[in-house]
């Protein structure tokens, strides 16, 4: 018998065994996911350092620096970037795989 995960606990039982689950997070603020009312503005996909983040509608609005703290698209400058099987895709201009660094990385 597996024991059940405690609440808050990221531990998931699978088939027998106990695996641990990443939960998704805000990169600006830690915030969990959670799905937000439609009367407010909805989760930013980002990426960074080549991974996909989330950033929640308040970190959004109390940190309208947090666009600079993601990459670049290589061909248009937008952030609107998302990660799909391991390629970064500008959703705003349709580039395949062009990063440009943050300029700390540069």
């Amino acid at each position: 018998m597996v024991a059940s995960a405690a609440e808050g606990d990221n531990r998931t039982p699978v088939a027998g065994i106990v695996v641990t689950v990443e939960r998704a997070t805000c990169f600006v603020c830690g915030r969990a996911t959670y799905d937000p009312p439609k009367s407010e503005r909805p989760w930013a996909r980002a990426v960074s350092g080549g991974r996909q983040v989330l950033v929640c509608p308040r970190s959004q609005v109390d940190r309208p620096d947090w666009a600079s703290l993601v990459d670049r698209c290589s061909n248009c400058g937008s952030t609107r970037l998302s990660l799909t099987l391991g390629e970064v895709v500008c959703r705003a201009c349709g580039t395949v795989g062009a990063l440009e660094a943050r300029p700390s990385e540069q």
